[in-house]
């Protein structure tokens, strides 16, 4: 780790921590595309007037990186310590734009135990599969586009249902008003007891996180992936119309 990391990791007094990587999008409470804030409102509930409680880093951000956006996030945690009453768990933010090394150091460093999210649905999830690769718990709902990588046997995938798109989690010029838009919101109750059994029981949950590493690395891997893509190739290739060579007779020379 560089050393400016791990100073800056000096700050999270908690061993044992949740972290949480995505945006923070529009909408209010519940409506925000990856639930980040009832994911916040969860956790504190979970493990308010503990001892010792696990502490939540979140690496978010709304549509940038600027101090507004900084301050709008900061804004939104306030508010929602507020209508949790109790001795409250900590919550660490990480705002800004991290190269790809950061966020290596951030999901392998010793003091984040788990990866946690409640979002209602992804097109794929990339920060999830390179979670996977920490070899810790991946606790995410069992819908949507990550469950394409996060084994079942391995991963701890939160059940739900489907629910109604709210209109304020969209930008207008991009929603559809329609009883046919849904996405998944999982069990908070549940997610509330999975995530206390991660805390009480990580061992468990370590070796199962180690078992997702291994299958996502190999299903996953360079290799894997330039397979995939000369399967796919080869079938384009094969409906493509082939160059056919011409053969002409061979004509008599007329003689005059």
């Amino acid at each position: 780790f560089s050393l400016e990391f791990v100073e800056t990791m000096k700050k999270v007094e908690e061993d044992f921590c949740f972290l949480y990587v995505g945006h923070w999008l529009q909408g209010n409470l519940g409506e925000d595309r990856k639930d980040t804030g009832m994911m916040v409102k969860v956790f504190l509930e979970t493990f308010k007037n503990q001892k010792n409680p696990p502490g939540l880093i979140l690496k978010t951000s709304g549509a940038d990186f600027s101090i507004l956006d900084r301050e709008d996030i900061l804004n939104k945690i306030s508010d929602i310590k507020k209508s949790v009453n109790g001795v409250l768990p900590p919550i660490y933010l990480i705002h800004g734009d991290f190269t790809d090394s950061q966020m290596n150091e951030l999901y392998n460093h010793s003091k984040v135990k788990a990866h946690l999210t409640f979002t209602h649905g992804e097109g794929f999830g990339r920060p999830l599969l390179e979670a996977t690769q920490s070899g810790k718990p991946v606790i995410a709902p069992d819908w949507s586009g990550q469950v394409d990588f996060l084994d079942k046997n391995y991963a701890v995938l939160l059940p739900g249902g489907l629910t109604q798109v709210p209109k304020g989690a969209l930008a207008e010029q991009v929603f559809f008003d329609s009883p046919e838009n849904k996405w998944f919101t999982v069990n908070y109750n549940v997610a509330s007891s999975v995530m206390k059994d991660v805390v009480k029981n990580y061992d468990k949950y370590l070796i199962k996180g180690k078992q997702l590493a291994v299958v996502t690395s190999k299903k996953f891997s360079f290799e894997a992936m330039k397979q995939e893509l000369e399967k796919i190739v080869d079938k384009i290739l094969e409906d493509v119309p082939k160059q056919v060579e011409l053969k002409l007779p061979k004509l008599q020379k007329v003689k005059k």
